[in-house]
């Protein structure tokens, strides 16, 4: 093969690669604009029996927090989930803890921990929630913040800090 066809054999196989490295990069930029900012429904039996539905808390501030008691970062976050909770609750504000996680293991904890805030043991169907509330790969802690409106407003991967969770809560409309 000559120069010039080895050239011209090189910057085909040159667009065809960023051509689908550009259709790749679109079908992802279209995945996310087409995700739904509306929170998913959903319904669980909370580690005390009730049956808990997302709805159940329409038109407050809500944030979701995924955990398990085997993740230290989760861990972390719960002492200052519980002010946030405790500060914040009379202005229509709720956490919702979702643990991925043995209903025996998370029910100790819960009974050593003193939540001021319902938590759901879910351990599989906590994943496939998981997704549907945009974290695809399923790591935790994952916090998601939901406006009055039902919208999702913010998604938080790894450790949420008091702090954050605050400033994130204050820019929804509470007042500190």
């Amino acid at each position: 093969m000559n120069s010039k066809k080895t050239l011209l054999l090189a910057l085909l196989i040159l667009i065809c690669t960023l051509s689908s490295y550009a259709s790749y990069r679109y079908a992802l930029i279209q995945e996310a604009v087409e995700e739904t900012l509306i929170r998913p429904e959903f319904a669980m039996v909370d580690i005390n029996g009730q049956t808990r539905s997302i709805s159940e808390w329409d038109g407050q501030i809500i944030l979701l927090n995924f955990w398990a008691t085997w993740c230290p970062p989760c861990l972390e976050e719960i002492p200052g989930f519980i002010e946030l909770q405790e500060q914040y609750g009379n202005q229509g504000f709720q956490i919702i803890g979702i643990a991925a996680d043995n209903e025996d293991a998370v029910r100790k904890f819960a009974e050593e921990t003193k939540f001021n805030y319902p938590i759901i043991a879910a351990e599989l169907e906590a994943l496939e929630l998981i997704g549907r509330y945009g974290n695809r790969s399923g790591g935790i802690p994952y916090s998601v913040f939901i406006n009055r409106e039902g919208e999702i407003s913010d998604r938080i991967m790894g450790e949420l800090s008091k702090i954050k969770a605050e400033q994130l809560l204050i820019s929804l409309g509470l007042k500190s």
